[in-house]
Parts: structure tokens; sequence; C-alpha cells
């Protein structure tokens, strides 16, 4: 009994709010530890991958974003017509001439100039390198790709005027001590220089970005931040972090570690155009001849020139393609910082607390739920994660961490359910075998699915109990043998059994030739005082049906016989014996006086009597009629008996018939100490066509009064035996 206590505290304890918090939260930053792996980080961003292959928006790509391609028709087609690449320079200087008729906003290259050109038979470097240096100066706005190096190199003073001031102290993650900057012709010419290094992630996939590089002391911003800073307002100040960067009013959100990561749109997004139809369209204009492309395309736009040439090497992979031009790096960035569609990421903190929400809550419902009910809720709260985790992005572009949730859903999962079973999977199988003789299948899985439903160290509860005896059972056994006796006996037991369990109650014990059965243990309910009662009206109907019979058998004659006694109140039920030998039962006054009603049934010749506290609980359902007031043996207060007649959902009305209200009245007239006329009326229910056996034993009764009336009367009769 010891051990059984202790154990049921234990998981009483387990199972409080504070211990789960607790258990949550050292598991929480077990898991969080765990997802800071490599590894796990490197999944997560696979995740992040197939989040922008489940809702690509190409509609959100700036259309004021075009791409220029040196692609594998403009090589073959100036092959053709003898020029072979590398392209002379002032092939870019009459592309660039054309983008400054149009009225370009700029002109961006996703190239490298930091060579000269080489001369050719046609034309010399110095004649080519200077027409594309001519035609950077005259329009104003072209910035070229330049490439930082770990290893020193000559730095160009003009380089410095590319940089930007930082306001508070930022230190990338790399300093460089190199830059392949462009020949000394462009770079005096252009606008500004923008950092082009791109550095994929482990696997290949290019999904972030550095914004700012450090040059020896210098910061040189990337391609399209940088020229984003050139269309927002001047002079202001940057403030730099590795979770953001502040320009005046804007802020752009960064991965932690100082990189921004890219919200790519979806494939093939940009507007893309040959590099050859635009040497075309310039080579029209200059004749005055209708050109491939308008002007008008490009007026206003900014336009990224790259190469998506297989040939020329600069194909990256992206998380929609793994052929994807480098340019379209640029072109993505910019069309963010353009139109602020920035990735929010979310502190860690918040993974770290969702995750904790995430755990806490399936601890939670597991321990506290039936597993039916525990485990609809926990694949709802696997549903949730991942339904918030989507709507969140799909919404807003909010990244919130997924990998570390589920990790936290799956292994807490597992480690309450296996903690469940070695504290509770043993209380299951002493509730199966202490149950099973007890109770209905069904209720015994009821218990094992929740075991604190039940306390088996005991408990005071409300409840029902039932009694059963066979009235003259000795004379009905005399003319018996032994085994025929034990034969009818079990198969009288079976059929009032079926009937407990029929209506959840609980056989306690037989008791010889009767049964004992609880309503509301071990599993408390409202409604035992009715359950009790059906067990008992459905047992009458079985009678009725049996004495319609011509001939009946030796079990259906035991039947017959039965009386019932009902009974509800408080009562301690629970686990009593010795270490040895232990039964569940119950014990107390409510159990003490459902058995002695049973027997009271033979002084008013009845079948079925309850106490009043069980009829105050059945009034509603039940037709009942007041049969007298007894005080029992032993105690002083007196208690009135009930005789259950039908239910009602069976009869028409809930009027009392006729008969019983004739006899409620004259027992008020009995208690009054009116024997007589009393006696009239019981006579008159005692005869045709009511032949009322209560009536006929009050009857006898109040002739014994008038005969031999008492010094003192209170209208109650005293059983002198138990």
């Amino acid at each position: 009994m010891k051990e059984n206590t202790h154990k049921f505290r234990l998981i009483k304890l387990y199972k409080k709010w504070y211990v789960l918090l607790a258990a949550s939260l050292i598991l929480t930053l077990f898991v969080y530890a765990f997802c800071s792996t490599s590894f796990m980080q490197e999944t997560e961003l696979k995740l992040l991958d197939q989040r922008f292959r489940l809702d690509p928006v190409p509609d959100k790509a700036d259309t004021n974003i075009v791409l220029v391609a040196i692609d594998d028709f403009s090589l073959d087609f100036f092959s053709e017509n003898g020029i072979s690449w590398p392209w002379p320079r002032s092939f870019y200087g009459y592309a660039v001439d054309y983008f400054t008729r149009a009225e370009a906003a700029s002109v961006i290259f996703d190239m490298q100039f930091y060579e000269p050109d080489i001369d050719r038979e046609e034309t010399y470097a110095e004649e080519t390198d200077g027409i594309f240096a001519s035609s950077i100066a005259k329009n104003g706005n072209i910035y070229l790709g330049s490439q930082l190096l770990l290893d020193s190199t000559f730095i160009h003073p003009f380089v410095s005027n590319s940089t930007i001031q930082i306001e508070n102290k930022f230190q990338p993650e790399i300093t460089f001590s190199g830059i392949r900057a462009p020949i000394d012709a462009f770079i005096a010419s252009t606008r500004s220089i923008g950092i082009i290094n791109a550095v994929p992630d482990n696997d290949g996939v290019i999904r972030r970005s550095s914004l700012l590089f450090k040059l020896n002391e210098m910061i040189l911003p990337q391609m399209a931040f940088k020229v984003w800073l050139h269309q927002i307002e001047k002079d202001m100040k940057i403030q730099a972090s590795n979770q953001e960067l502040r320009i005046g009013n804007y802020m752009i959100p960064l991965d932690g570690d100082g990189r921004y990561l890219l919200n790519w749109y979806g494939q093939n997004v940009f507007a893309t155009y040959s590099f050859r139809a635009v040497i075309s369209s310039a080579s029209a204009v200059l004749n005055e001849q209708s050109p491939v492309l308008s002007p008008d395309i490009f007026k206003d736009k900014h336009i990224i020139i790259g190469a998506t040439a297989a040939g020329l090497y600069d194909l990256k992979t992206n998380p929609y393609s793994k052929v994807m031009p480098g340019m379209e790096i640029w072109a993505t960035a910019l069309s963010n910082f353009l139109n602020r569609d920035f990735i929010n990421i979310l502190p860690e903190w918040c993974n770290f607390v969702f995750t904790l929400l995430v755990i806490f809550c399936i601890f939670f419902l597991v321990t506290n739920l039936n597993p039916k009910k525990a485990n609809i809720l926990v694949l709802l709260i696997l549903v949730l994660l991942v339904g918030i985790n989507f709507v969140l992005w799909k919404t807003g572009r909010i990244l919130l961490n997924f990998i570390m949730p589920v990790i936290g859903f799956v292994i807490s999962y597992l480690f309450v359910n296996t903690i469940s079973y070695l504290l509770e999977g043993r209380s299951k199988r002493e509730i199966r075998k202490i149950f099973t003789r007890y109770l209905d299948k069904e209720v015994i899985q009821q218990l094992e699915e929740d075991p604190q439903q039940v306390k088996l160290g005991g408990e005071e509860i409300e409840a029902t109990v039932l009694y059963t005896d066979i009235y003259d059972f000795t004379s009905l056994s005399e003319k018996k043998t032994p085994s025929e006796l034990v034969k009818n006996l079990n198969e009288y037991f079976e059929k009032l059994t079926e009937f407990v369990f029929k209506f959840n109650g609980l056989l306690d014990k037989y008791t010889g030739d009767g049964i004992m059965a609880l309503f509301g243990v071990p599993l408390p309910r409202d409604d035992h005082a009715i359950l009790a009662c059906r067990v008992a009206y459905a047992h009458k109907k079985f009678r009725e049906d049996l004495m319609r019979k011509e001939t009946l058998s030796a079990v259906e004659q035991l039947h017959l016989q039965t009386r019932t006694g009902i009974n509800s109140g408080n009562l301690v039920a629970g686990n009593i014996g010795s270490e040895k030998r232990m039964d569940y039962t119950a014990i107390g006054d409510t159990v003490n006086l459902a058995s002695r009603l049973e027997g009271v049934n033979k002084i008013y010749q009845t079948n079925i009597v309850l106490s009043e506290s069980t009829y105050n609980l059945v009034k509603e359902e039940f037709l009942c009629r007041e049969l007298d007031s007894l005080r029992v043996k032993g105690k002083n207060e007196p208690t009135k008996i009930f005789e259950l007649i039908d239910v009602f959902s069976e009869l028409e009305t809930k009027k009392k018939p006729d008969w019983i209200q004739g006899y409620e009245e004259a027992l008020n007239i009995y208690r009054k100490g009116d024997w007589q006329e009393a006696g009239n009326i019981f006579m008159e229910l005692a005869r045709e066509p009511f032949n009322d056996k209560a009536s006929q034993v009050l009857l006898t009764r109040c002739k014994y009064l008038m005969e031999f009336p008492p010094r003192k009367w209170d209208g109650i009769l005293t059983l002198e035996v138990k």
C-alpha cells in the first residue's frame, strides 16, 4: 500500500505544470544546442529552399530591373561575323551609349574589367578601352563589378571613392587584402564600383550575400547595395551589426552572421534581352533604322549586364535552379532593396520560446489527457506548427525556424511517452489486474488510458450501492445437488452481471446468493444513482417477461425471487485488505444501509427499495412511491424508503397513478395515528384490481396498532435486526 501511495504521488507530481515547464526548458536547451550544429543549420537552409519553391512570387519582382544576357546566341552571332570572345570593349561602349539615349536609370556590369583590352587586327586595346571609358563617363550612372581577394594586390586610389562610412564600429567576418578593380580609364569614369563576391553555402546554393566588405581599413559595398544607396537620400547615417543594417529610417535584416538573406522571387522573373539584340538595336539607331529593341524598353530601368553562356562560367545555383546567371543575384538583391522585400528573420529567442511552447504543450497533453484525445491534439499541434510556419512565410516572408520546433516536437513526444510508460505502465497493468473481475472492458480501457482517475489507495466519494438477494433461497436450494446449485447460481449471476456492466457498474462482490455493485466508482460520475436504478429496472422488466411464461427453469425462478436495495451517499472506495490478499471494495454507512434496504423488501413484499437520498437523485426519471419511514438499528435518524415502479420515458405522463396517490394519502393518515381510516384505504388497495402487497402489509400493521396502541407514536418503524 505504501509503495502504491508513493508511486501515485510521483505520477501526480510529474504531471504538475511547473514540473512539466522545468522539464520543457531543459529539453528546449538541449534541442537548441543540437539545432545549432552545422548539419542542422544546413538542413534548415534546405527547408528554406522548399519555402521558396512552394511559394514563388514572380509578380513581386521589380519590373524596372532588366537583364542583358551575353548568351550563346550572341557568342555564335558575333563569331559567325569574325568577332570571337572576348569582344572588343567598344561593344560595351555602344551598348552603354544606347542605354544613355534610352535614359536608363543605371547600367550595372556583372563583369570584371581589371585588365586592358587586347589588340586585334582591326582595333587596338587603347582605342576600344577609350570608347568604353568615354561612354561610361558620358552616362554617369555606370557601376562596374570588382572582386575582393585575400592576397595583397595594388589598390588603385580611386577605389576609396566607392567606400562608405559606418557610424558604429563594424567588423565583417573577413578582411580582404587585395582587389580586382577596373583599369584606370574605367575606374576614373564610373560612378562607383560594386563588390560582386558571391560565396555559396556548403551545398553550393547561393542564399546569402554580404552587403559590406572590408578591404584593409576601407568598407566597400556589395554591387546591388551600392546602387540602392544612390537611389535613396544622400548622406544618410549607416549603422551596422550582425543582425541588421540601419540607413536613416531604412532597416535591412541580416542573418546573425552579418549576411543578407536574399528573398528570391522565382525562376526567370526578370525581363531578359540578348546582348546581340542590344547591339543590333544600337546599330540600327545610329543608322536611323528601326531597332529590334525600342529605347523605351530601357527608359528609367536598372540594367544589369552579365554572362549566361555556359562557356563563360558565370552560372550559379539558387533555390529554384542549378543553372542561374550570376547577375540574377544582384537583380534580386536590388529588387529587394528598392521594394523593401526583405525576409524578416525572427530573433533566436523567438525560436527558442516557440519551441519551448511546443514541447510544454506536448508534455501537458500527453500527461494530463487520455491517449486518444492527447494524440489528436498532438497531431493538431504538428499541423499548426507547419501551418503557422508557412502562413508567416507566405503573408510576411517571416522566417520562423522550422527544424527546431519539429525536433522538439518529436523528442518531447517520444520522451514523455517513455516516461509515462515507465511511471504509468505498471499502474495500467495493475488496474487491469484489479478491475478485470469487476468492470466492463470499455470501462477498464478508460481507466488504463487515464489511471489518475482512480485512487487505489482509497478515497471518499459520492456513489450509489446496489445489493441483491434471493428471497427464500434456502427452500429453493434444498432439492438441488451442490453441483446443480452452483451451476444455477453461475447462470443467475451471469445475467445479473450483464445488467451491471451494461450500465457501467462495478461488480464489487458476490454475497452468497446476491451481489454488491457500485456506481460512480472508480470513475466518478454524476448519474451514478440513475445508472443503479436502470440496472434494477432492467432486471424488473426481465422478471415481468419471465412471469408471462407458463413454465420456468430453476434459474428463472431465482430471478423471480430477486430483491434489490439501493442507497446513495458518501463512501470510502479503494484497495482494502492485507498485503497477501487485497480487493477493491467500498465501506461505510452508505454500503450498510443499501444492504439493509435489500432485506426490507421482505417486510413490504416488494422487489426494489430505494433510500431517500437515491430517490432525490432519480425522481425526475423514475416513477417511485414512498413506502414508509424506517429507523434502522444503530441509527437515531429515520430514513424514508421508496419503491421503484416505472420509468417516466415509458409513460404518457409524469403524474402519479391514483393507486399511488391513494397509498401515500393513507401513509400520511397512518403517521398521524388514525389507523382506522388509514387501514380502510390500505384495504381498498390490497383488493382487486390493485392487489398491492405493501398495502396489505400496512393494513395488517394498522390492525395491530389499533389492538395494541403504543405509548408514544411518531409514525416511524424501527427495525430491530440488521
